[in-house]
């Protein structure tokens, strides 16, 4: 008898969903086709926000995920940043605008460190000194807010575009402001790079102003209304003297204009004189 060979086992392949992170309710995003699910482990992907929030208007931003557990055959994914297409960052700049960008790595308070790529544009152009200070302004305060949020928090509040409203809110002070946006944001893994570190910023504080003390405000309002008033009575003045003068001159005219008539009555006396003589 022939003997009987044993069939080698044949392993399949199976689809395993990929869950989105827990700010978009862990909804399904796609699956992948591998022997054993544990293979999908710190696989990356990218996805349209527009599919994950379901809000058309937030097409234009890509979102990079990173599979970063697998829990019951599912992949569970972690957001590694987002990015902003560049067809996007053109139809927003335009002419009479100024566009400020700036590119910043930042720490957070779980100390993961994280580059953030600002993007504002104002309502109309401003020189360069406006735009170095709205571009340090936002530095300082993306430095400032990072530092008292943890990574998951972050990516909450640039998703919700919470922190981009902040910002913008911040620049307006400075100029008036179009567009705030955040054009990209990504987690930095790599070692020895250089954090930008700030103090605290604190709003300025307005002072209570009692019903006795004067500003110097109003005393400079005080003295410009005193010095008009001088102007005032110095042109009053000058322009009396300049009608006591006219009515002189006038004065004057008229004399002379007598003095002539005298003259030629009395030529015209001698003349008939002479006729009558002759």
């Amino acid at each position: 008898m022939a003997k009987q060979v044993a069939k080698p086992k044949v392993r399949k392949k199976k689809w395993y969903p990929i869950l989105a992170p827990k700010l978009f309710k862990e909804m399904v995003i796609g699956e992948v086709h591998l022997y054993d699910s544990n293979n999908m482990l710190n696989r990356s992907l990218t996805a349209n926000m527009m599919n994950l929030t379901g809000n058309p208007r937030n097409q234009h931003i890509n979102v990079m995920l990173r599979i970063s557990e697998v829990k019951d055959g599912k992949g569970l994914t972690q957001v590694l940043g987002f990015e902003m297409m560049p067809s996007s960052v053109k139809r927003i700049v335009r002419k009479g605008r100024t566009k400020i960008s700036d590119s910043v790595i930042v720490a957070t308070s779980d100390n993961k460190k994280v580059r953030i790529k600002p993007l504002l544009i104002t309502n109309t152009t401003v020189n360069k000194s406006a735009a170095n200070s709205i571009r340090l302004t936002v530095r300082n305060q993306i430095a400032y807010l990072v530092s008292k949020l943890s990574y998951e928090k972050l990516v909450q509040e640039i998703m919700m575009f919470k922190l981009q409203k902040h910002l913008g809110s911040t620049a307006a002070k400075i100029a008036p402001i179009k567009n705030s946006e955040i054009r990209g944001f990504k987690l930095v893994e790599k070692e020895g790079v250089r954090v930008l570190k700030t103090g605290k910023i604190e709003e300025p504080v307005k002072e209570e102003k009692s019903q006795n003390s004067r500003s110097s405000e109003t005393l400079r309002n005080e003295v410009s209304g005193v010095q008009k008033r001088k102007g005032v009575s110095r042109e009053l003045e000058t322009t009396s003297q300049t009608k006591e003068e006219v009515k002189e001159e006038k004065k004057k005219e008229e004399k002379e204009e007598e003095g002539k008539e005298e003259k030629k009555e009395k030529e015209k006396s001698k003349e008939k004189k002479s006729r009558s003589g002759d």
